[in-house]
């Protein structure tokens, strides 16, 4: 769960990890064009976006309670061994549905767990430790079992797999920093480019009414973007579990709009290369 700053009438706004991973798939849905490189397997790397936070769903539904804010705890205050629990279980879950997306779900936790978790010098024995190890023996039966697919005949090299990670914590990042309504202007570090090389991508608000970001350099193919989620507004501060559940069953719930547009300049760039691949899309339908 992620809780925004209090707001001026003075009650919480939360939004749940699978609503904020539902971000992640939208924006995965339209990345891509001449500046920023796409990627391929296109619908199961959506659906990973999407569903990577899926091991949170049953504890959304029933979570525990912070007793020094009063609230919820958020994603980021949970007991470590419950963190790697709720990871495996998303992992594992993702398996029956899409192994791929699972595989690639595996990869960005264990580099979650690599860059914010200590792990200690006998490896195999710590919470981190035991994960990664875990989770290393899955990835390698994943890609053993998705061998000969020919929709994924080039998707299991390792340096794709590596650009696919980092893929989903890129749009990760993108939603977190959203739905967390901290700051009004935050960058997307080292994104990979078509020509080669990376660049930061920096995402500002330019009209809080509307709720309007610009991002430049602009990654998407389209020539602005509208993407939507849901939260609940948590009334007040709680001292006891149950009522804190009963209260946020209960609460309001509110639609969310993030738009997104090119910086001013460029707009009128990414409108020409949005209607040029309207007319490649267009000759290729005719000609069909």
């Amino acid at each position: 769960m992620i809780i925004q700053p209090e707001r001026p009438s003075h009650d919480f706004l939360a939004i749940s990890q699978p609503a904020h991973s539902w971000i992640s798939g939208q924006i995965a849905r339209t990345w891509g064009n001449k500046v920023f490189s796409g990627f391929q397997p296109f619908e199961q790397m959506c659906y990973a976006a999407a569903q990577h936070d899926v091991g949170f769903l049953a504890w959304e539904c029933a979570p525990t309670l912070n007793q020094a804010t009063g609230l919820p705890q958020t994603f980021e205050e949970l007991p470590e061994p419950m963190h790697f629990e709720i990871w495996r279980t998303g992992i594992f879950q993702l398996r029956p549905v899409c192994l791929y997306a699972s595989l690639v779900v595996s990869l960005h936790f264990c580099n979650l767990c690599e860059r914010f978790h200590e792990v200690s010098i006998d490896e195999d024995q710590s919470g981190p430790g035991a994960f990664l190890k875990e989770q290393r023996e899955y990835q390698k039966v994943a890609r053993g079992l998705l061998r000969g697919d020919p929709l994924l005949e080039d998707a299991l090299e390792d340096h794709v797999l590596s650009y696919h990670r980092d893929l989903i914590a890129t749009w990760d990042l993108f939603s977190l920093q959203l739905c967390r309504g901290r700051s009004n202007e935050f960058n997307l570090p080292r994104v990979r480019m078509r020509e080669g090389g990376k660049s930061d991508v920096l995402v500002r608000k330019i009209d809080s009414s509307n709720n309007i970001w610009e991002v430049e350099p602009w990654p998407f193919n389209v020539q602005s973007l509208t993407v939507i989620s849901e939260g609940k507004a948590i009334p007040r501060r709680f001292d006891e579990l149950n009522t804190m559940r009963a209260a946020l069953r209960d609460a309001d719930r509110i639609s969310l709009q993030f738009h997104f547009q090119p910086r001013s300049e460029q707009r009128g760039i990414h409108r020409r290369d949005a209607e040029e691949a309207k007319v490649g899309t267009d000759l290729t339908l005719a000609r069909g």
